[in-house]
């Protein structure tokens, strides 16, 4: 498949991802539910869903869901946490949908691995007339400063961290505004918290992309110096700030 080449480093760590990465919040649904002001059981394809994060949040809503991932882990792992809901194997830029066949796409912390201007496409061509499409982002433990302990963490991955898709001025959002299918993108922005404790940090970092791929004594070296921090500052039970950007346009 045609995947950005660090996508990779997602292969083996769906339980990390499943264990570590935060879900999507009621405020959050709701106001994404606001934002699509959808029909009840609207059908909204879930486009590079991972293990389900949003799709699970979507399904619960009662929204027709149908999740798109291009990684064999991560699609089982979704398949097994939610069973209800079809799980296709796919890529944003060769979607395996008819024309017009959905109401709304919805890509969670994923658009920023697409090749945009293809995958905006593939969008206009699947969505119906007057459908959505919502671009959505979570600040997590990687970006958070707001704590001692969460500041040196911090420091860890970023000593680390290499050239990335999603740290660029606009994560590939020019594509949306420059397809005449859709119209202007619309942003929102949602505070709240998680919950979640050392295991579940340390799993967090492990499910990123770049630290999958590291060759194994690297990637522990790493891992091993995040549980330093961790352990010296005696972090247990937390939570953690979460801000999640909700950007939405119209399909003309």
């Amino acid at each position: 498949m045609d995947l950005h080449p660090p996508v990779a480093g997602f292969t083996d760590v769906a339980d990390e991802y499943e264990v570590g990465r935060p879900g999507y919040p009621p405020e959050v649904v709701a106001a994404l539910g606001e934002r699509l002001a959808l029909p009840d059981a609207a059908r909204i394809a879930d486009v590079g869903a991972g293990t389900g994060k949003l799709t699970r949040a979507l399904f619960a809503a009662g929204f027709d869901v149908v999740a798109i991932e291009p990684l064999a882990g991560l699609r089982a792992r979704l398949r097994a946490v939610v069973p209800g809901v079809e799980a296709l194997d796919g890529t944003a830029e060769a979607l395996p949908l008819g024309d017009a066949s959905v109401d709304a796409v919805a890509c969670a912390n994923a658009f920023h691995w697409f090749d945009a201007p293809r995958a905006v496409a593939e969008f206009a061509r699947v969505i119906r007339p007057g459908g959505v499409l919502a671009l959505i982002w979570h600040d997590g433990v990687e970006d958070d400063d707001s704590q001692p302990w969460s500041r040196e963490l911090l420091a860890v991955i970023q000593g680390s961290r290499p050239a990335h898709p999603a740290y660029t001025e606009d994560q590939g959002r020019g594509a949306v505004a420059a397809h005449p299918a859709f119209g202007a993108l619309d942003r929102t922005e949602v505070r709240s918290a998680y919950a979640t404790d050392s295991r579940r940090i340390l799993a967090h970092v492990a499910s990123m992309s770049w630290v999958g791929g590291l060759p194994p004594a690297e990637r522990e070296a790493l891992l091993g110096r995040a549980a330093a921090v961790l352990e010296r500052h005696a972090v247990e039970s937390v939570r953690v700030p979460l801000a999640t950007t909700l950007w939405t346009a119209r399909r003309t």
